[in-house]
């Protein structure tokens, strides 16, 4: 998991690779606080605006650049090899969810429409089909989807 880093004790920490998807209110916020935090590498970023696609993340969060292009489809996700995407996202994208998950990749998330909680009830997307996020497809090697929707 992540990049080994060396310690002043000698033991190998390694960081968790993370992928985080789109740059709302909630997922510029996770951008710059993956960034800074010692446990965490921020390996990517997935943007759904065109005029977003290839530029810096950094320069697109306010943080200046940081090395991290931004990206536009699913497969570049998984190309990266993170060891989580980050999703907080209030539109569903079950194409991203359930692809990342058959690759192994864990999600974490707070959207509700994944997590069951008010969206499924109250606001649903046309493309939830009404009720919270459900696959008969297995996952990959990725959280079972009982923890992940949690």
């Amino acid at each position: 998991m992540g990049v080994a880093v060396n310690t002043s004790s000698g033991v190998d920490i390694r960081k968790i690779k993370v992928f985080q998807v789109a740059t709302g209110n909630v997922g510029a916020e996770m951008v710059k606080r993956i960034r800074h935090h010692p446990d965490l590498e921020l390996v990517g970023l997935h943007c759904y605006s065109q005029d977003k696609i290839g530029r810096d993340a950094g320069d697109i969060v306010g943080l200046g650049p940081i090395g991290v292009t931004a990206t536009g489809t699913i497969n570049e996700i998984i190309a990266a090899q993170p060891d989580c995407v980050t999703f907080h996202g209030v539109f569903p994208d079950l194409e991203l969810y359930e692809r990342v998950l058959e690759a192994g990749i864990n999600v974490v998330t707070t959207a509700d429409w994944i997590t069951g909680h008010h969206r499924d009830t109250n606001h649903c997307h046309p493309s939830a089909g009404g009720s919270p996020t459900s696959s008969n497809r297995p996952a990959g090697a990725a959280t079972p989807p009982s923890m992940a929707r949690g």
